[in-house]
């Protein structure tokens, strides 16, 4: 009979550890270039959220939100290292501080600075000749 529970158990608990894995766990400062976020970044998000905003860190940071294990936080993209190699610098605040992640940049994403290269859906820069 124990058998049988840990045998239907055992498919909810290997979901239930998917899902923690594919959850952003961040770190407390940046990493991999990134560049470290004032609160007072937040707090001027903050100030015109009736009314956000057409910046680039504001829509991707809607990208990094999309990533981040909590929905009510509040979050900055930064697209730099994306023009490279098409990884997006995340900060996002919520109660616990600030915590900084990378995401992959959106698919069509301009990438290397030159010639018509874009990030495709896998995070890659490749070539698109028009």
């Amino acid at each position: 009979s124990t058998r049988f529970l840990l045998l239907l158990a055992a498919p909810a608990l290997a979901c239930i550890a998917v899902g923690s894995a594919n959850q952003i766990q961040g770190k407390d400062k940046p990493e991999n270039g990134c560049s470290r976020v004032s609160e007072d970044s937040f707090h001027r998000l903050n100030q015109s959220s009736a009314n956000p905003p057409q910046r680039s860190p504001v829509g991707l940071g809607q990208i990094c939100k999309n990533s981040y294990r909590n929905t009510a936080a509040l979050c900055i993209g930064d697209p730099r290292l994306a023009f490279r190699n098409c990884s997006l610098c995340c900060a996002c605040r919520d109660g616990a501080g600030i915590t900084y992640f990378d995401a992959t940049a959106p698919n069509g994403f301009p990438c290397k600075n030159k010639g018509h290269d874009k990030c495709n859906s896998r995070g890659k820069c490749e070539n698109k000749k028009p």
